[in-house]
């Protein structure tokens, strides 16, 4: 994302304070401004990983590959939503609609890149665990590496392939990890709660998920929309009705 041109570093500054400062409020007032379409996206996509956790029967490794395959194709529509809210103010159902149908596959494919790295790494645990072969000691160590670098990736993921559709393939994650690299405290909070989420579902009810992948998404989209106006980007609508100068 370019900076804006023709801006001194103060001016750059303060524009950006304020641009996170109006998103970070959004981030509340989204809430009850726009909760039926935070229910409606959030409900959508609970009810597939209800069905992925109940398939799964238990199955550690066969959990985030069906919550990939079942929920994965309305996240992006999820976040959709949320930049919705965040950027623009503004959620309608028949735009949800409109991009789960042309985000499902590429949500679905994002969605898989993590999961296979968890069930690789749940099947690595289980076969040291039985073996401790110095082999798979190796295998495991890489497991956790891919994991840790596809989780981190893939919450920045979601909201700038919603943002910037034009970035695509390995420079979507590229992309991702430099910004999560830049600003990894911003992102944590989503991690944290989705991994609370995940951890909670399976242990005790997956009813405890109903309420997490709208808030989750929110922390997600803010701290990606944080990043982005620090590098420059204006898509941001402020009250008025007018973005805060060209878009990145």
């Amino acid at each position: 994302m370019s900076e804006a041109a023709q801006a001194s570093p103060s001016t750059m500054s303060s524009s950006a304070r304020g641009l996170q400062h109006l998103i970070l409020r959004r981030v509340w007032s989204a809430l009850w401004r726009h909760l039926p379409m935070l229910a409606v996206s959030s409900t959508v996509l609970t009810l597939g990983a209800s069905i992925g956790l109940r398939l799964a029967g238990g199955s550690q490794l066969l959990v985030p590959i069906l919550l990939a395959l079942l929920a994965g194709p309305t996240t992006m529509a999820l976040f959709n939503v949320v930049q919705g809210a965040l950027v623009s103010d503004d959620t309608d159902l028949r735009t949800y609609l409109c991009v789960v149908r042309h985000t499902a596959l590429p949500s679905t494919a994002h969605s898989l890149i993590p999961a296979l790295c968890l069930g690789s790494l749940t099947a690595a645990a289980d076969v040291y665990a039985r073996t401790s072969s110095a082999f798979m000691l190796v295998s495991l160590g890489t497991a956790i590496v891919a994991t840790i670098l596809s989780v981190a990736g893939f919450v920045v993921v979601l909201p700038l392939a919603v943002a910037r559709p034009q970035v695509r393939g390995a420079m979507l994650w590229v992309t991702a990890w430099h910004i999560f690299g830049r600003w990894p405290v911003r992102f944590l909070a989503p991690i944290v709660m989705a991994g609370l989420a995940l951890w909670g579902a399976l242990t005790y009810s997956s009813t405890l998920v109903l309420l997490l992948p709208a808030p989750i998404a929110l922390l997600a989209g803010a701290a990606y929309w944080c990043c982005a106006v620090e590098l420059g980007a204006r898509d941001v609508l402020v009250p008025g009705g007018a973005t805060d100068g060209p878009a990145a």
